[in-house]
């Protein structure tokens, strides 16, 4: 006996699978950190909503293709030692940090005896509302800490 809506059930289930399978196939695996990284630079010169134009799918959503980009590179980046220059070689030049930004962050580094010299690195997901920010020591040229800062607004 055919059943309509089992029928329907199982369609939507195929083309929604299909659907999700087609739009992970864009974003390169994790390890292809090349890859990622030309993706990211390309996203990165995509405008959307926190750049001042109209919300863009690809750029301003949660889970986004720049999103999901920018979370395997933090996945590959965000651990102590890893070198800045290579971040910088797959990701590009940080984004220009704000003062107030800046202040935050360096409000929240770890006070030690004697001080430690810090950089940061810092990639915008959707403006400085959500982004990647590493600590870098300046002595060693290592990431020191890291966050995907998000204000969860």
């Amino acid at each position: 006996m055919f059943r309509p809506t089992a029928f329907l059930l199982a369609i939507s289930m195929v083309f929604l699978g299909l659907l999700s399978a087609v739009s992970a196939a864009a974003i390169p695996q994790e390890t292809d950190i090349v890859a990622l990284g030309q993706t990211f630079q390309a996203l990165r010169q995509v405008k959307g909503h926190w750049d001042g134009a109209d919300f863009n799918p690809a750029v301003d959503a949660f889970n986004g293709e720049k999103h999901q980009v920018m979370q395997k590179l933090y996945a590959v980046y965000s651990k102590p030692g890893v070198v800045s220059a290579d971040i910088v070689a797959t990701m590009g030049p940080s984004d220009e940090i704000p003062a107030n930004i800046l202040a935050q962050l360096r409000r929240s580094a770890p006070q030690v005896s004697p001080p430690t010299n810090f950089k940061y690195i810092v990639y915008k997901w959707r403006g400085f509302h959500d982004y990647i920010w590493f600590r870098v020591n300046m002595k060693n040229d290592m990431v020191q800490a890291s966050e995907f800062y998000a204000a969860y607004e």
